[in-house]
């Protein structure tokens, strides 16, 4: 075995590993954006002039017709999700009885009227201060993410639709009129009297309506709202030399700029691991990936961000075996003992087992071969030549 260590030594590969040794070592991910469009729109409804509709029959309808924005196009991102639409609300300003509806989902006709189907929600319904509001609702971002996906520069119609409604089970719905801005154009409604064979609209001047969405806990007064997010990611090569070691997550040391700008908010991805908090595992092949995705509730000018993260490698996992190293053979020259009552197994047998206390060590010539060892107590370290 001597001779064939001494004419193999040229591709030999020398090993040194420490138990429970720990490398600790900072990472920056850095990243410059343009500016970058609001991600959060929701139209509001709750002032101005108004126009009142009984629903006191299933031949029925209210509608109203919003759009998607084109896909905006940002320096810096990597990915942008489609829109989702996470709320839609339309608020009985006063209800007899118990009428029942359900919320369809179409795209809008040329003529901002409903036009072909998509799809169907069972909504939710809230009384608060003797209003009634019907509505889906999969919440602020980034719950919001789960909502209902829709195509960018596209209009849809959203129509509320009595499912058990006559003259004991009925509810009056609310148009309001206001001036403004609009973040979801057109802002147009209207009502069917017969099943959605024909639209009205209702209009009063220059004034564009849409349905109330007064009340419904904490859906505020918003009558439909979409959202999206962005994506950046940065990676940076890390030499990796055997998986007989965890990688922990040890903190940020510094985000640039902090605060981040107004209307900013963001999720943290490192190596899949969602917001990781010190000492989460962080499992990586060579390379460590930081996946920023963001929202933003208003327009952010274009600006550079600079995050810096610890990270730990802890040599902790016990036992380990030499394909942990990438190595086919490996052969024991020396243990250095660190710790008082330290004491180690080589390759599950009883009869390989060494001890000693700190400052002693024991030296093997010729080096001995092993393929599993087992730190039993204490801590160690070992000398080693591996070939691959």
């Amino acid at each position: 075995m001597t001779e064939y260590l001494i004419l193999s030594l040229n591709r030999a590969l020398p090993l040194i590993w420490e138990y429970n040794r720990q490398i600790t070592f900072n990472l920056t991910f850095s990243r410059t954006y343009g500016s970058i469009p609001r991600s959060v729109l929701g139209r509001e409804t709750n002032t101005g002039s108004s126009y009142d509709f009984v629903i006191d029959s299933t031949a029925k309808r209210l509608f109203r017709v919003f759009s998607t924005p084109s896909q905006p196009s940002v320096t810096g991102i990597m990915r942008i999700s489609k829109p989702r639409l996470y709320r839609t609300a339309f608020t009985l300003i006063s209800f007899t009885g118990n009428p029942q509806f359900r919320i369809d989902l179409h795209y809008a006709n040329p003529d901002d009227t409903p036009g072909e189907y998509i799809t169907s929600f069972t909504p939710t319904v809230s009384d608060v201060s003797g209003y009634r509001t019907v509505y889906v609702d999969w919440g602020v971002p980034p719950n919001a993410f789960s909502g209902y996906e829709l195509d960018w520069d596209t209009k849809y119609a959203i129509v509320l639709v009595p499912t058990m409604t006559d003259a004991n089970n009925r509810g009056t719905a609310r148009a309001l009129g206001i001036l403004g801005t609009d973040p979801l154009p057109p802002r147009k409604c209207g009502y069917s009297t017969d099943g959605g064979m024909t639209w009205t609209f209702v209009t009063s001047g220059a004034r564009l309506f849409d349905w109330a969405s007064l009340q419904g806990g904490s859906l505020g007064n918003i009558s439909v709202g979409i959202a999206w997010y962005y994506e950046s990611e940065v990676s940076i090569p890390v030499a990796k030399s055997s998986e007989a070691f965890r990688s922990l997550f040890n903190g940020w040391v510094s985000r640039t700029p902090s605060p981040l700008p107004s209307g900013f908010n963001q999720q943290d991805f490192i190596n899949g691991v969602l917001n990781p908090t010190t000492g989460a595992e962080i499992r990586f092949t060579d390379a460590y990936t930081h996946l920023m995705r963001f929202w933003t509730t208003a327009d952010v000018a274009g600006f550079t961000q600079t995050d810096t993260a610890q990270f730990i490698w802890r040599y902790d996992i016990n036992p380990v075996a030499i394909d942990m190293f990438y190595a086919s053979e490996a052969y024991l020259q020396r243990i250095d003992f660190l710790a008082n009552g330290s004491r180690i197994r080589l390759n599950d047998s009883y009869e390989q087992e060494f001890s000693g206390n700190s400052g002693q060590s024991v030296t093997f010539d010729p080096p001995i071969l092993f393929w599993k060892l087992q730190v039993l107590s204490g801590s160690v370290r070992l000398s080693a030549l591996v070939f691959e």
